[in-house]
């Protein structure tokens, strides 16, 4: 993967977040050097399967870590539920126009507390 600065940034966040403070602790326990998870840090190369064991260790999405997409926890969340599952099988089968109005009225109930 080439250089993404945003990329590195939010590594660091996931490590501070998660309270890992040695970059060589880290390190070892992916199997990798230390320099790696400092250029990793800076934004530098990160393979596909490093990217997998650092999202999976730090438990973050890997979308969020590698794309920025979503939020760091989305990963924990992105299960649905068979009664989910039909909710959305049967949306599809309206009109975008009706959808919309449905997504309008769910966004005006008050979330429970």
């Amino acid at each position: 993967m080439s250089q993404d600065h945003n990329r590195g940034k939010r590594i660091r966040e996931a490590m501070a977040l998660n309270n890992v403070r040695k970059s060589q602790a880290l390190a070892a326990e992916l199997d990798v050097s230390a320099a790696a998870v400092s250029r990793w840090q800076s934004g530098g190369h990160l393979s596909l399967e490093s990217a997998c064991a650092l999202a999976q260790r730090l438990d973050v999405s890997l979308d969020w870590l590698l794309l920025g997409r979503g939020t760091m926890d989305w990963h924990r969340y992105n299960t649905l539920s068979p009664a989910e599952l039909q909710h959305v099988m049967t949306l599809r089968k309206h009109p975008q126009s009706m959808r919309t109005l449905i997504f309008n009225l769910l966004a005006e109930i008050p979330a429970r507390s």
